[in-house]
């Protein structure tokens, strides 16, 4: 006879992934007839006999050993779909069966398909629980307008720990979006004015309907293509994509928006207004000093004319271009001019003009206006000064850091020396300006140049102590650079003026040219006889005579040798200015002992011992002491040197006043002020008076009293 057996194969509800195909395997396995097995349709023989007639048996209904499970996909209406395009949604509905053939409710179904890209499934994990009459319900869409396929979607469910499942075929065809007719919500009632802003409606479809989502959407205009306006998409909402555009200033007038997906586009076209102009800034000056030479008194690193920039913006700050500016002056005194007098503004909203010196000193200012939409707006330069501006011999000054350096003994210790100058007017020079620097011994300057140049009021070297070094300890220092020398401007007019001159060529010009025309009679006068300079020289005695002896060095200006007194002309010169510093040593010696007002000159070295009388024993007192101070050329200590009582036996010593050497260039060295007080007792004692220069070098002195 046939036997028959049914096995069922169980797949784990976690096989069932959304992007996973599910496999469902069930096989019936058929055996041959054999010993216990028997006929389902037989007859079996009568109780008791075995033989005789047969009777029929009664017919039993099959029961159900596997979960059901049916797919179907339908349209909102309810009706069945075997295809998807573009953005069109349908329903997934999967109707689960239990192994008895009952609706299978709150069971979990998984829906999936082995093909990706192709569709999406809302939920986005594409599970449902089944309902009361065993239906579970997913949302499935085209993965985007241009896919297109065919795709298996399986549903898959476990109930009573059996595994059923079903699936549908589809076809899945491309729609692609279509632009309709632009609007905008509000449309402008006239131009649109600079930074305002319009919502532009853009409708999409898809077959026909409305799109859910506008990929690929392409929008663009004349402005933003210039960069003067933005156009940003936003929301989409039953098939319209809203894109917010925002003037920036276009200057076209009308502009034009275009959007499009793929071969489709739309355009709409609408007027827009520039931005006003919201201020006119002043930006700058091609001079760092903002300060000009008198016409004709050019050179020596100074110039005749300035260029002034300027800046047109809107009132969000954004630079205009191509807006016409005019230029105008608030004093033309002098001959003074501004040229050009209209530019236009490049792309980021610059431009410029130049200022031309007259003959007369005076602070100006340039004016710039520009107009637009009816309003003109006028900025303001800072002032410009236009003066002399070369340095002038009465307003040159020469300072160190300190005076006394400890270099009497010590290679590289370095002090900065500065030299300040001003114009006649007392202004700080330009920037830029030459200072020679000589010494009489160490080293100045830097390896590049034994000089500096000015930057704001002055400039700076550094002495660098080494040998040589003066026997003396004294050292000189001279700066000297080209500027004018000093004379009274009797007619006012700021610069130097003369009746009777020639020019380089030995000619007759029709205006005299202070600093390039000579002089010859007529001039305005020098304030006393020695502004009428003659050659600078570095003064080693400071005796302000020349000695080539003694060691002076001479720097003759514009001619081959020294020359001492003045050519009787104004006019340019090496202006200069001399100090002295002291190289000073670096050990001490005492050459004055004061105690109670009553001094006496003294030569005591590094660790003498000193009596004191009178601070021990009978009739002992408190004494009032000083003591001078110098290093062995009879010179100031360094600057610097701490000078203290580092130990003290049975004498009580006050602080010493002043505790540091000061910056000094005094012959005589510095006096230092102290009281010794003895114990109640009268005790024998005893003190150390200790200094101690910046490089560390020490010197002590031992004070006893008995």
């Amino acid at each position: 006879m046939l036997h028959t057996s049914t096995r069922t194969v169980r797949i784990p509800a976690a096989a069932f992934g959304r992007r996973t195909a599910m496999t469902l395997i069930a096989a019936a396995v058929l055996s041959a007839c054999g010993g216990g097995g028997g006929d389902p349709g037989a007859v079996p023989p009568r109780d008791g006999t075995g033989t005789g007639g047969t009777t029929p048996t009664v017919p039993t209904t099959p029961v159900a050993t596997e979960t059901k499970v049916s797919v179907v996909m339908v349209d909102g209406s309810g009706n069945a779909l075997t295809s998807l395009s573009g953005g069109q949604t349908a329903t997934l509905k999967a109707t689960v069966l239990t192994p008895a053939g009952n609706p299978a409710a709150g069971a979990i179904v998984q829906f999936a398909t082995a093909t990706q890209g192709l569709v999406s499934f809302t939920p986005e994990t594409g599970s449902a629980l089944t309902d009361a009459k065993g239906v579970a319900v997913v949302t499935i869409k085209p993965a985007s307008y241009t896919v297109s396929g065919a795709v298996a979607v399986s549903a898959a469910s476990v109930v009573e720990g059996k595994t059923g499942s079903g699936s549908v075929n589809l076809t899945v065809g491309a729609a692609p979006l279509t632009v309709g007719t632009l609007a905008f919500v509000e449309p402008p009632k006239a131009s649109l004015p600079a930074f305002s802003t319009l919502a532009l409606k853009i409708p999409v479809s898809s077959g026909g309907k409305p799109a859910t989502e506008s990929t690929g959407l392409v929008l663009s205009s004349l402005c933003v293509g210039d960069g003067t306006a933005t156009l940003v998409p936003s929301g989409m909402s039953e098939g319209v994509q809203v894109a917010a555009y925002t003037n920036n200033g276009c200057t076209r007038v009308r502009d034009v928006i275009t959007a499009s997906i793929g071969n489709s586009s739309q355009i709409i076209a609408f007027d827009v207004s520039a931005a006003n102009i919201g201020a006119v800034q002043f930006s700058g000056t091609s001079q760092s000093g903002t300060s000009i030479v008198l016409k004709g008194s050019g050179g020596q690193g100074r110039s005749e004319s300035a260029q002034l920039n300027f800046r047109v913006v809107d009132q969000q700050g954004k630079g205009l271009a191509g807006v016409d500016v005019d230029f105008g002056a608030t004093t033309n005194i002098g001959g003074l001019a501004v040229s050009p007098a209209r530019a236009t503004t490049d792309a980021s909203g610059n431009v410029s003009t130049m200022v031309s010196s007259g003959t007369i000193p005076t602070p100006v200012r340039v004016l710039a206006s520009a107009s637009r939409n009816g309003a003109t707006i006028t900025g303001l330069s800072d002032a410009l000064i236009v003066s002399t501006g070369l340095p002038i011999q009465r307003s040159m000054s020469m300072s160190a850091e300190h005076y006394n350096v400890e270099g009497g003994d010590i290679d590289g210790v370095r002090v900065k020396i500065t030299v300040r100058m001003a114009d006649q007017y007392g202004n700080p020079v330009s920037d830029g300006t030459a200072v020679n620097f000589v010494t009489e011994g160490g080293a100045v300057g830097t390896p590049a140049q034994g000089g500096c140049v000015t930057d704001g009021d002055g400039c700076t070297v550094e002495l660098v102590t080494q040998n040589f070094r003066p026997l003396d300890g004294r050292v000189t220092v001279l700066a000297y650079a080209q500027g004018i020398e000093n004379f009274i401007d009797l007619n006012g007019d700021g610069q130097y003026s003369c009746t009777n001159y020639l020019d380089p060529a030995g000619k007759v010009p029709s205006v005299y040219r202070p600093l390039v025309d000579t002089c010859v009679s007529g001039g305005e006068p020098f304030p006393v006889k020695e502004d009428d300079m003659g050659d600078p020289f570095l003064d080693t005695q400071l005796d302000g005579v020349y000695s080539a002896l003694a060691g002076d060095k001479p720097f003759p200006y514009g001619h081959d040798s020294y020359t001492e007194k003045g050519d009787g002309k104004w006019g340019l010169n090496y202006l200069r200015s001399s100090i002295e510093l002291v190289f000073s040593g670096s050990y001490a010696g005492i050459t004055e002992l004061c105690r109670n007002g009553a001094c006496a000159a003294t030569s005591y070295k590094d660790g003498a011992t000193i009596a004191l009388p009178g601070a021990a024993g009978p009739g002992c007192a408190a004494q009032a002491m000083s003591v001078r101070l110098t290093d062995k050329h009879n010179n100031p200590l360094p600057f610097n040197t701490a000078v203290s009582v580092v130990s003290s036996n049975k004498l009580a010593v006050g602080g010493v006043s002043p505790a540091t050497i000061t910056s000094t260039r005094s012959s005589g060295g510095t006096i230092h002020q102290f009281t010794v007080t003895p114990d109640a007792s009268c005790a024998a004692g005893d003190f150390t008076l200790q200094t101690r220069t910046p490089t560390g070098k020490i010197t002590e002195f031992k004070f006893t009293a008995n």
